[in-house]
């Protein structure tokens, strides 16, 4: 006998109810860790609630069950009701940039890609990509921070608060690079922007769910329940380390402290993470750019590999500046940074590259107004005329400079120090014997920058004349001068080479010489009088350049220039 429509929905509602209530047992025991507790207020029903905080195709009398509730319509106020998470409503929410550095992306279905600024929300369905040292870091709804570093791609796939319960649900994928992640034990998601009229106020809530955060990879899914921990795609692997708390790795547990490796093939044993390398022998005060930060040698005995090092500012939220793995006991970056206070971390990297616990260390970096480049005497000259003539390149930031000669390296004792030089040279009788001198710029505002790199002069006596020649016209003296030296401080990097420009103009479209070296130091040849603008950047052995330095000024006499060259002559 047929049955009729209505009767016909009934009985399907009557179904679909059982069918929940047979599967309840099976889905309340996988989600055991994964409910929120309700305290229940005057006036509250099962029904009610379902109609106000759960999805419309969740039970409320699942939650009869698993509550063991006599009657729906009679809750006892300030009773905890146990709400399993997947039956919360969902509410969309955005991520917020708290940060980017350098060249970061924002990639949307149906957009151009765009700049990532730290107003821009990251929604459920974007892309984040970071150029080379570039980071950016997001933070979501439940209060986690993830910070990915260069050469990164992470999407968000998944991300939404869960009713009122002040839990978020957050997935993201890392498709390229590195990232680190922290993330909170209890739920600290702000408010909803349209919260239930009912909602119970938030310390009627006895207790908060975890965060549920997953971050994925092309080979295996980092399932996190609060903690810290990094993820890394390396071509076909991912890597992963646990800092604090607990991360399921795939089928692997990796508590703090140990790390792994993932493939397509599997994913290998936990394996305890490498010490903290110790930064003791990292400088206070850096006063060189290029940056150049000596690290510990490599413990091979201990299994490390390489070194990673990081330079972050000194912010609530630090930013990563830069970022690069050492096979060497020494950091060096081509890139620029501005005088200012910096934290660096360092952490040893294995054979498969699995990264150890980082050590941190606080520097601070001055070196600007940059010192002026040395003119002469050339380093190592031997100078025959009793009164020297010390001379350097004008820095535009200069008001003024400091010179200190001293018969030692170290300066331990100098025999002069002056602070008050307002041009660039200065005119000193000096003894016979060796010499040390350098010079450092000091700005109108009394700020002095590092000094120069010291050079060493030896002074020594006249040589005899030379006889007379043999014959009138056997001999035709010449003075022939070479031109301008210019000399600058060395880049302790391996492999470094040098871009020195000298031009007319402050603007450098007027190059007069552009040239590359291995050396330290260029020649300009026979320059005419005038003004000359002298910058050099050093170029790493990968082939990157870094920014030049500030350009300095020489000052070629206008009338008989050859003869203000002469004295060189002895000195070239």
């Amino acid at each position: 006998m047929p049955i009729d429509a209505p009767v016909g929905r009934q009985v399907g509602s009557i179904l679909a109810a059982a069918a929940l209530l047979l599967a309840w047992p099976a889905l309340a025991q996988r989600a055991a860790e994964e409910e929120w507790s309700y305290r229940i207020e005057r006036g509250d029903t099962l029904i009610g609630l379902h109609e106000r905080l759960m999805r419309p195709e969740a039970s409320w009398r699942a939650v009869q069950r698993l509550n063991r509730v006599a009657d729906p319509h009679r809750l006892r106020p300030g009773s905890v009701l146990r709400i399993p998470l997947a039956f919360l409503r969902e509410e969309a929410a955005s991520a917020e940039v708290l940060h980017a550095h350098g060249e970061v992306w924002l990639e949307r279905a149906g957009t151009e890609r765009q700049a990532l600024t730290a107003t821009a929300p990251v929604r459920v369905g974007d892309s984040v990509v970071t150029g080379a040292q570039s980071s950016v870091s997001l933070r979501f709804a439940d209060g986690s921070r993830t910070q990915l570093g260069p050469n990164g791609r992470l999407l968000v796939e998944r991300h939404v608060r869960l009713g009122a319960s002040g839990s978020v649900d957050t997935r993201l994928r890392l498709e390229a690079g590195g990232a680190e992640a922290q993330v909170p034990t209890t739920a600290a998601a702000t408010a909803p922007a349209a919260a239930p009229t009912k909602a119970p106020a938030a310390a009627a809530r006895p207790t908060l769910p975890a965060a549920r955060f997953e971050m994925r990879t092309p080979v295996v899914n980092l399932g996190v329940r609060g903690t810290e921990f990094r993820g890394r795609v390396d071509g076909g692997r991912t890597l992963a380390e646990v800092l604090q708390g607990r991360v399921a790795a795939g089928p692997q547990t990796l508590d703090a402290g140990f790390g792994t490796v993932a493939t397509a093939t599997g994913v290998a044993p936990p394996r305890p993470l490498l010490a903290a390398p110790d930064l003791a022998g990292v400088p206070a005060r850096i006063e060189r750019v290029p940056l150049q930060l000596p690290l510990p040698p490599l413990s091979t005995a201990e299994g490390a590999r390489a070194l990673r090092a990081q330079v972050f500012d000194t912010a609530e939220v630090p930013r990563l500046l830069l970022d690069g793995l050492f096979e060497q006991p020494l950091a060096a970056w081509t890139d620029d940074l501005p005088d200012g206070n910096y934290e660096l971390r360092v952490r040893a990297s294995d054979g498969d590259g699995v990264e150890g616990r980082p050590a941190r260390r606080l520097f601070m970096l001055k070196a600007r107004p940059e010192p002026p480049f040395l003119l002469r005497p050339r380093a190592g000259e031997k100078v025959t005329d009793e009164q020297v003539t010390l001379a350097w390149a004008r820095n535009p930031q200069a008001a003024r400079y400091r010179v200190q000669v001293a018969p030692q390296a170290d300066f331990a004792a100098p025999s002069l120090q002056r602070d008050d030089i307002d041009g660039t040279d200065l005119s000193l009788p000096l003894p016979l014997g060796v010499h040390h001198w350098r010079v450092a710029a000091v700005r109108a505002d009394g700020d002095t920058g590092p000094w120069s790199d010291a050079q060493m002069l030896d002074r020594v006596e006249r040589p005899p004349p030379p006889p007379p020649p043999s014959a009138p016209g056997s001999q035709k003296a010449q003075a022939a001068a070479e031109g301008i030296v210019v000399n600058w401080a060395a880049a302790p990097l391996a492999g470094a080479s040098y871009q020195v420009q000298i031009a007319r103009d402050a603007a450098f479209t007027q190059i007069v010489l552009d040239e590359r070296s291995t050396r330290t130091e260029a020649l300009l040849p026979k320059p005419d009088a005038g003004t000359y603008h002298v910058r050099v950047r050093t170029i790493g052995a990968d082939g990157r350049a870094g920014a030049f330095g500030g350009a300095q000024v020489i000052e070629v006499p206008r009338s008989w220039w050859w003869l203000w060259l002469l004295p060189l002559l002895l000195l070239f």
